[in-house]
């Protein structure tokens, strides 16, 4: 048995261990904080890297890359905090690009179905539906929306740390999507 293949069950272990942590500090705190996410992040390269050399670091590096960049444009409208797109450059890192974008789908399933939950506990289930029309077309039109990030914040907030805890334990579980 070669290095390489003892290295993914203890980054297995890693990631459902971070997952746990950011979880229980994003119900209980509503943040996922940089002295979870951080280390996380520079385990994943070097986990990656004394597993496959230099390979492995592009590994973790790409998965990095990949997994904030898939959240950075509903932070920068103002729809998530800083600790979430750490959270999911963390899982890339320790997973790598191709896992975090499989991640990334389960996180979105998870993260609908909590939406309209929450959504339906408050009774604005129409609203919610507005500002992710709204959302979508910012997205699908890259750019800002009339109204400004404003409307963003005015929406319910979800620990949404707990939609990419669910995806990333799902991805595990149940393996790719796409």
């Amino acid at each position: 048995m070669n290095f390489q293949n003892m290295i993914k069950e203890p980054i297995i272990i890693v990631t459902v261990a971070l997952v746990l942590l950011a979880l229980y500090s994003d119900l209980r705190w509503r943040k996922i904080p940089n002295c979870l996410t951080l280390p996380a992040i520079a385990l994943g390269f070097l986990a990656n890297f004394l597993g496959n050399s230099w390979n492995g670091l592009l590994f973790a590096f790409f998965g990095f890359l990949v997994g904030m960049g898939l959240l950075i444009l509903p932070f920068i409208l103002g729809g998530m905090g800083g600790g979430d797109v750490k959270f999911m450059g963390a899982v890339g890192a320790l997973l790598g690009s191709y896992a975090v974008v499989n991640v990334f789908f389960y996180t979105a399933l998870v993260g609908g179905v909590i939406a309209i939950i929450v959504a339906l506990a408050n009774k604005n289930l129409l609203d919610t539906f507005k500002r992710i029309w709204l959302f979508l077309k910012c997205v699908f039109l890259f750019r800002a929306p009339e109204t400004g990030t404003a409307t963003f914040k005015k929406s319910i907030a979800i620990p949404y740390g707990l939609a990419i805890g669910a995806g990333t334990i799902l991805y595990l579980i149940a393996g790719k999507i796409v």
